[in-house]
């Protein structure tokens, strides 16, 4: 014999502590949306009382991203029409403006008056967005400068060669290392140091256009892709610019510190045709300008 379970008290608690929160929606003929259920994780996450989004379904709709709203709603509405299930990937702000990562799955049922009824589940996965971001900026990102990283550069540069490339135009490569920069560790200690490279990145992307490309090489090392630069001229002032704002004293920690920039170019295609090429010239033509006494631009010369 089966017994009907009339106390649902108890499946109510475990809704209430899912990531996410239980729905079943229904539209009607006229595109309108009605709240038939809402478990309590619409207000533990979004700060949205059930009672409130239940008698306004747009309240509730109405957090869903502007960027992801129409997306959201054409590929559900498409979905039910044919009675199928919907996964999807959509951000919500919660009722103080927080942005929100959420994983919908649901089922739709076509009712004899024209409703479509849609029941599912949205899973909160904004943690795990968040995570993949850290991971992505480990991976592609300086750690202490939030430049770009070697490997992730190289790319970049390779990229750079191909549009060039089928573009016929010119770029520039310029490798940047810091004078004087380690008599800053040796005096004020590392912390120091860190803080002066976060300046310096800072102060180089300042100079650069938003189409220019810099990476942290290493140590107190930079590089720097110029597109599309017209001739030598171009690539040299900006260098110029750099090393004018490199100049300007630093403070950090209570310290004023001097430090200035040798800067190394190198020019595709004229220098060569490969990232190792183009980095290694630029490299060599930085160390000339460094040994004639700092602070200076050289253009590498075949």
């Amino acid at each position: 014999m089966i017994t009907k379970v009339q106390n649902f008290e108890p499946l109510e608690k475990i809704l209430d502590v899912l990531p996410g929160f239980v729905y079943q929606l229904k539209m009607n003929p006229q595109g309108e949306f009605t709240w038939l259920y809402l478990s309590k994780g619409v207000e533990h996450i979004l700060g949205l009382p059930v009672e409130e989004a239940l008698q306004d379904a747009n309240r509730l709709l109405s957090l869903i991203h502007p960027d992801d709203y129409d997306r959201v709603l054409s590929e559900s509405i498409a979905i039910g029409e044919k009675e199928q299930s919907w996964f999807g990937e959509f951000r919500m702000h919660t009722v103080d403006g927080r942005e929100m990562y959420f994983e919908a799955h649901d089922t739709s049922r076509k009712q004899v008056n024209g409703d479509i009824v849609f029941t599912g589940f949205a899973n909160n996965v904004s943690e795990r967005r968040e995570l993949e971001h850290r991971l992505d900026l480990m991976a592609h990102y300086d750690a202490l400068t939030g430049l770009l990283n070697r490997s992730s550069f190289y790319e970049i540069l390779e990229n750079t060669i191909r549009t060039s490339h089928r573009r016929q135009q010119h770029f520039a490569l310029l490798f940047i290392d810091l004078d004087h920069f380690k008599p800053v560790n040796d005096n004020f200690g590392h912390r120091a140091g860190d803080i002066l490279l976060q300046f310096v990145s800072g102060r180089i992307k300042q100079s650069l256009r938003t189409s220019d490309t810099c990476c942290r090489y290493g140590g107190d090392e930079f590089l720097v892709v110029l597109p599309d630069v017209g001739g030598m001229e171009n690539p040299a002032r900006v260098a110029e610019k750099i090393i004018q704002q490199l100049e300007q004293p630093f403070e950090v920690e209570g310290h004023i510190l001097h430090i200035s920039a040798s800067i190394g170019i190198s020019l595709y295609p004229d220098h060569g045709n490969n990232p190792d090429t183009l980095i290694s010239l630029a490299d060599q033509t930085m160390y000339q300008a460094k040994h004639s006494g700092g602070g200076n631009v050289r253009i590498h010369e075949d």
